[in-house]
């Protein structure tokens, strides 16, 4: 675990329930396309290169449940980054009309200081549709996220992906490699099925997602 996780844990297991409650409420599948396991790898991905990149670990876990909680479809959604950027302000906001929100969730992201929270808001929002970010936070959320783009037929590409020294020299055809064969293996690469342990779901080596 990334040492910015491990010193001041979060309570990943009751976030992915208020995740997967706004997801089920969506009509959607927790364990499609756009779902756990997908999540799972983003957080992956996203805590390799966070600390080399000066990212905020908490904003990449928290970017990696929440940012595809809202789809409505596996395709062309382009607003469901949007919605979860929308929904995480009104749990800030303590509306506690946002579904799904607990209070754990509610204290979480209370505690977020604001440039967290913006990263968070901003990494979310802007994920359909920005290639780039200054933020280091943004950036790794969005790297995260189009390092696992084998899923739907695509080769991650470093040229759609934020650009700094620091990122230039980790995103190697190694790193991508690994990256899709951890798509291909579903859970079952080291670490993929510490799901169960970190985000109390339970792991099932024949789910494809």
């Amino acid at each position: 675990m990334n040492a910015g996780l491990a010193s001041d844990p979060l309570p990943e297991s009751a976030l992915i329930a208020a995740a997967v409650a706004n997801v089920e409420r969506c009509g959607m599948r927790p364990w499609g396309l756009h779902g756990l396991a997908h999540w799972w790898r983003v957080r992956h991905n996203g805590l390799l290169v966070a600390d080399a990149i000066g990212a905020n670990p908490r904003v990449v876990a928290l970017f990696a449940i929440f940012h595809d909680s809202h789809r409505e479809d596996d395709g062309y959604d382009r607003e469901h980054g949007p919605r979860a950027a929308a929904w995480l302000a009104r749990v800030r906001n303590d509306d506690h009309t946002a579904h799904g929100a607990c209070e754990t969730t509610f204290a979480t992201i209370r505690a977020l200081d604001d440039a967290a929270f913006t990263s968070l808001h901003a990494a979310c929002e802007l994920h359909t549709s920005a290639t780039h970010h200054d933020d280091p936070s943004v950036a790794a959320c969005f790297v995260a996220d189009r390092l696992d783009l084998s899923r739907v037929g695509y080769r991650p590409d470093p040229n759609r992906m934020p650009k700094s020294a620091a990122l230039s020299s980790l995103l190697t055809r190694d790193l991508i490699d690994a990256a899709i064969a951890r798509e291909r293996a579903t859970l079952t690469w080291p670490g993929g099925s510490d799901i169960e342990r970190v985000w109390g779901v339970r792991f099932n080596p024949h789910t494809r997602d």
